[in-house]
């Protein structure tokens, strides 16, 4: 099974896509300035719920490829709409390529539209109700309602004893088969939205102790153990996913460099994702303002490594005054290295391609009917409820 939507020949393929639909636009984003290419790598936080001064002042500087939203952000749904709309606006007017515009929508304890919705059901509850589509169907019409095109979902790790303190029940199951197929679903529902998806956290967090926003996780399995367990989903879900999220992680048998993450890792995300599983669409680092790539590091320092090592959108979800730093050292790393010039140059084409497709909202749209979208979601947790209570009603659908 395929996720039919249109996002994946241009970015999953993206070595042998046709041509994008406007060259010009394409064009001018290759020959972009090198500060220019360096922020469309870039998926940065914005400090406040309102367009101010500093965060237009911020936007213009940096020109990030797109912007993550959280609950900092989001006082009210139209308080929302209508920051949204701006940031879209603002950013389209700086760079030819539209913009990423994410958040983390996963249902359960990762939901940041809870509070102006209504919360959606844990991923474990869902996926044991048989209803992995519904809910991708139903969170990408909560994205999309936002101006939003990107969710960060899937999980595709794996429960386990190790994790279940730190992943609660944002895992779909213990075993790949259950993750698999509740993601397939999930990406089928999210992509009829036209809202993109990005499965996460590879390798896999399944076997880590602690929390990689705070600390470093140490996943001591073998390499048979993670081919056949926790990379099992990504392995399989590749040619489906438009994004795949790297995890700040150490993994010794696949990375040798003491306490390395995997988000620094070219052994990880350049020999075992991109060549050995083959994996083409868009490969972003987590948060690099996250105590796991920060043990013993800047966060300068992160991501130049970061992109050194194959990630090639990095996420600054924190203050902007963070963002402005590492921006900085990024162009002061390309500018003293024509290597690592030419590694941003490839990236930005890649980045380039895989916008194309995103979807574009009209600026006249009106706020949709942010209750009817919250009405739905609650019957949707009820039905959820009623078939995890009443198995039989998973099996007569």
């Amino acid at each position: 099974m395929r996720c039919p939507s249109a996002l994946l020949p241009e970015i999953v393929r993206y070595g042998t896509a046709r041509p994008p639909p406007d060259r010009v636009s394409y064009n001018r984003t290759l020959m972009a300035t090198l500060e220019q290419q360096i922020g469309q790598l870039l998926i940065v936080g914005i400090d406040g719920s309102v367009f101010d001064s500093q965060t237009e002042d911020f936007l213009r500087e940096v020109k990030p490829g797109g912007v993550i939203f959280f609950q900092r952000n989001i006082l009210s749904a139209s308080g929302f709409f209508y920051l949204v709309r701006q940031v879209r606006e603002f950013l389209q007017s700086l760079a030819p390529a539209p913009p990423f515009l994410a958040l983390d929508l996963e249902g359960g304890s990762v939901d940041r539209l809870r509070d102006v919705l209504a919360p959606l059901p844990a991923v474990r509850d869902v996926a044991a109700a048989g209803m992995g589509r519904k809910l991708g169907r139903i969170a990408g019409k909560e994205v999309a309602a936002f101006f939003l095109n990107v969710d960060f979902a899937p999980v595709l790790d794996l429960a386990s004893s190790e994790s279940s303190a730190v992943l609660g029940r944002r895992t779909a199951g213990a075993f790949p088969t259950d993750v698999v197929r509740f993601a397939k679903e999930f990406l089928i529902g999210l992509n009829e939205t036209g809202v993109i998806g990005c499965g996460k956290h590879f390798p896999g967090l399944g076997g880590g102790k602690v929390d990689s926003h705070k600390q470093l996780p140490l996943i001591e399995r073998t390499e048979a153990e993670l081919w056949e367990s926790d990379l099992a989903p990504f392995r399989e879900l590749a040619p489906e996913l438009p994004m795949i999220m790297v995890a700040h992680a150490f993994y010794p048998v696949l990375e040798p460099s003491p306490r390395t993450p995997a988000t620094l890792s070219p052994r990880i995300v350049t020999e075992l994702l991109k060549q050995r599983i083959g994996y083409r669409g868009l490969v972003i680092a987590d948060d690099l303002e996250m105590g796991g790539v920060l043990e013993g590091r800047s966060m300068e320092t992160a991501a130049v490594a970061a992109i050194r090592a194959g990630c090639e959108v990095l996420l600054l979800c924190g203050p902007s005054v963070n963002s402005r730093r590492t921006y900085d050292a990024l162009v002061q790393a390309a500018k003293g290295n024509s290597d690592f010039a030419n590694i941003i140059a490839t990236v930005v084409e890649k980045v380039a391609i895989s916008k194309q497709r995103l979807p574009v909202a009209s600026s006249s749209d009106p706020p949709p009917d942010f209750e009817g979208l919250a009405s739905e979601i609650r019957q949707f947790s009820a039905e959820v409820r009623q078939r995890i209570e009443s198995p039989q009603a998973i099996r007569r659908s």
